[in-house]
């Protein structure tokens, strides 16, 4: 065979060719370089709806993509920017579907083509410089290395190149990113990874999950079908059950669902698979164990086969002293900060090591950063896997040895200072309160001497948030077992007497407080001997013993100023305070709360400071000082919210105010408030305060018609008791008109009766301008009424007060 012509890129000659060849190029190389030619020069066509779109090698979308809309305004937006954006997240985010999405919608101008590299399956480093060949469509040439080809392909193209599954190849990915980013100035990446490239010039934008509903059962009706979590499970269980809907008997358990799940899109997929099998409230009971239910993945990506495997291959990529941290991190529930950390991840007392290795695992998405403060967290799903290695490691026990030895030393207080707990180890054990319930069931299953001052501390954080029945519960199981040590012992027992007393169960409340006395006698510690006493003196208040009462409380005084707690000795004026009060000892009682109210807010305990600010309006409401009443009840309503502990006795104060005021109804009103919150945590206010209160309701009642007093004694809902204490107004509702709006509404009237701009309203309920402006809207159509103005007039002429 003979040469039949020249080549058509260097017009040299062609080699042989076959009856079956028509040759154009004399070798691979001129043929490679002649198609990046045809690519770089290609005269343009005029814009249509066609050619805008940009070549790719893509996947067609095969379901629906459901919301992240901001992400992708703001993915185009950074894309337009910057050349190099990391989409960062844990597993089962959704990082690689965003991605798609986000490249799927560029247009031609800035970008001609995108290129995805898909690395997932791929094990060697070798091996990514030839997907991405593979990608845009070129092979290594006879005469020069396959990446150079590579880059002399895109040197002058506009091209964007999603990375994707970059954490397995970091090094590799950074490194080629590097070289693609320098030499081919119209190239951007696109990467999706759980950690960062860490190159220069990089933007990460972090995954995390969907948005979830609010499941408060008030909200999740309006809530749950706006949004993106519910979404995305009703369109993927419609692909499961086409005739799935949402309902008033599925909403609550779909919305509960997706918060279970944080929002996160692979597991919400996944637990939609079960639809056509179970209801939703059962997939929902049933995930206590997610990683053994949602495992009906796509065959053809092994990794996203299940929730387990997309975490374990998260896993197996980190350093063995990584690895070692998150297993021992699994023992936190609900969060914890660097000092927990520190004391379950390392026998060191030094922070740095420990908070390496958390921000080693923050860096690639297996531990979370609490915004705004300086605590920790792990999805759960996460959680449950590391939790799952540290039992196959043996550590389970090690791991939460050292968790009850940071419990106990944080709880020694208990012992050392009982009545003199300071706010920053209540909010510790607050914000571990999860934590802390996994250790006492360990401690439990152990016979460990340490449950009893465990569960005080446990118990303490219940009673804070309202849930005395649980608190008495618990101390009650754990003073059933046997124990060695008499001061965990003392301190249950007081607790439990406090509580019970707190709930009117005097007996039990004597029978516990009388065993705490004879067990503290053998003790020796001051400060527990103080706290017995000053027990003792609760539960004889709460039964009308105020001699026995002011006995004890003065006692438990003198030791307080002995050992130098002013803590303490605030507790003891404030009770002292109380029994004076209920003595008729008038001056007495003001000269000990005035005494112990710079020391209650400076302790910076919201349920302290409103504790005595209650007690302080007692006692001015008894001699007749109605503006400084109220001002101390309205200062400790706003101190310490709408906490069933504190508020009544101000909510029912402020009521007594209303009725010597003439404001029958707004008293029936407010006590009947205040009664609905005692009833919701079983407290019972003392016998004075009881009596008082109930003598000043039926003076109301007898100013009142019947009916119109029957109707008053409804209590405010959630939403006009906060407008009540947070913008001190008061709504009438008496007229069937006010019984239309909504909370949201009536809110919306109250300000604008006391003659706030929009823009004020707005920010007074954390809403938009254009949220107010259109609850007004509704409000013209649903009263009748023509203005802004008139809304405001029919507002004021029903506010009282």
């Amino acid at each position: 065979m003979t040469s039949t012509g020249r080549c058509a890129l260097c017009d040299g000659a062609l080699p042989p060719a076959t009856s079956e060849q028509r040759r154009s190029y004399c070798s691979n190389a001129c043929r490679q370089r002649a198609y990046r030619r045809r690519v770089t020069v290609t005269a343009p066509m005029p814009a249509t709806r066609q050619n805008l779109r940009v070549l790719s090698n893509l996947p067609a979308a095969r379901d629906t993509f459901v919301g992240r809309q901001q992400e992708l305004s703001k993915l185009d937006q950074l894309l337009r920017r910057h050349r190099l954006v990391t989409l960062v997240g844990s597993a089962g985010a959704g990082k690689t579907r965003l991605a798609l999405e986000a490249a799927g919608r560029l247009r031609r101008g800035r970008t001609d083509r995108v290129l995805l590299v898909e690395l997932g399956e791929i094990t060697a480093s070798r091996d990514v410089v030839p997907a991405l060949a593979d990608a845009l469509g070129v092979t290594a040439e006879t005469d020069e290395p396959l990446r150079d080809t590579v880059l002399e392909t895109l040197v002058n193209m506009k091209v964007v190149v999603v990375l994707d599954n970059c954490e397995h190849l970091l090094d590799t990915c950074a490194e080629l990113t590097d070289v693609l980013l320098n030499r081919c100035p119209g190239v951007r990446v696109l990467a999706t990874s759980r950690e960062a490239l860490w190159i220069t010039g990089e933007v990460s934008f972090p995954v995390e999950g969907l948005p979830v509903p609010s499941t408060d059962r008030d909200l999740v009706t309006t809530a749950a079908p706006r949004s993106e979590a519910v979404k995305l499970f009703v369109d993927r269980a419609r692909e499961r059950k086409p005739d799935f809907r949402l309902s008033a008997e599925n909403t609550a358990a779909v919305a509960l669902l997706c918060a279970r799940l944080e929002g996160m899109p692979l597991a919400i997929e996944l637990a939609a698979r079960w639809v056509r099998l179970l209801p939703v409230a059962d997939i929902c009971d049933r995930m206590d164990e997610p990683l053994e239910l949602l495992t009906l993945g796509c065959r053809k990506s092994p990794r996203q086969s299940s929730l387990r495997e997309a975490i374990d291959w998260s896993y197996r990529l980190l350093q063995p002293d990584e690895q070692f941290a998150l297993r021992r991190l699994s023992v936190f529930d609900g969060g914890f900060d660097l000092a927990a950390a520190t004391e379950v991840c390392s026998s060191e007392r030094s922070a740095e090591p420990v908070l390496d290795v958390l921000s080693r695992l923050q860096a690639k998405s297996l531990v979370t950063a609490v915004p705004g403060t300086t605590r920790f967290r792990q999805l759960e799903t996460i959680r449950l896997h590391a939790r799952e290695k540290l039992v196959a490691a043996g550590e389970l026990d090690v791991a939460y040895e050292a968790l009850a030895r940071w419990f106990t030393d944080l709880s020694d207080v208990l012992i050392t200072a009982p009545m003199s707990m300071s706010a920053d180890v209540q909010h510790k054990l607050d914000n571990h309160v999860d934590s802390l319930l996994g250790t006492v069931e360990w401690a439990a299953d152990r016979a460990d001497e340490r449950l009893l001052l465990l569960t005080s501390a446990l118990a303490d954080c219940a009673a804070r948030r309202g849930r005395l029945g649980q608190a008495r519960a618990m101390l009650r199981d754990a003073l059933r077992r046997p124990s060695t040590r008499d001061d965990y012992r003392c301190v249950a027992l007081n607790h439990a007497a406090r509580f019970a007393a707190e709930q009117g169960d005097h007996d039990e409340a004597l029978e516990l407080s009388a065993e705490a006395s004879r067990l503290v006698r053998t003790i020796g510690q001051p400060a527990l001997v103080m706290s017995s006493r000053s027990t003792l003196a609760a539960v004889q208040q709460s039964s009308g013993e105020w001699e026995a009462s002011d006995k004890n409380n003065t006692e438990c005084l003198r030791v307080a100023e002995l050992l130098g707690e002013p803590l303490a000795r605030a507790t003891a004026l404030v009770d002292l305070a109380r029994t004076a009060l209920s003595l008729g000892k008038h001056e007495r009682a003001e000269e000990n709360v005035m005494s112990a109210l710079p020391i209650s807010r400076a302790s910076g305990v919201p349920a302290r400071i409103a504790s005595a600010l209650n007690t302080r309006g007692a006692v001015a409401l008894v001699q007749g000082d109605l503006d400084e009443a109220t001002h101390a009840f309205q200062e400790a309503l706003r101190m310490d919210g709408i906490n069933p502990l504190t508020a009544p006795d101000a909510l029912e104060g402020l009521a007594v105010v209303a009725l010597t005021r003439g404001q029958a109804e707004r008293a029936l009103r407010l006590e009947a408030t205040g009664r609905a919150m005692r009833r919701s945590v079983g407290v019972v206010p003392n016998p004075f305060w009881a009596e008082k209160v109930a003598g000043a309701m039926r003076t109301a009642r007898l100013m009142l018609p019947v009916a119109r007093a029957d109707a008053a004694s409804t209590p405010l809902s959630a939403a006009e008791t906060e407008a009540f204490i947070q913008d001190e107004v008061w709504l009438d509702r008496t007229e069937a008109a006010f019984d239309s709006l909504d909370d949201h509404e009536r809110r919306v009237v109250a300000l604008l009766a006391t003659g706030l701009t929009n823009q004020q309203i707005a920010n007074r309920l954390n809403v938009s301008v254009r949220t107010v402006a259109s609850r007004l809207h509704r409000l013209r159509d649903k009263l009748g009424l023509r203005s802004r103005e008139d809304i405001a007039a029919w507002g004021a002429e029903r506010a009282i007060g």
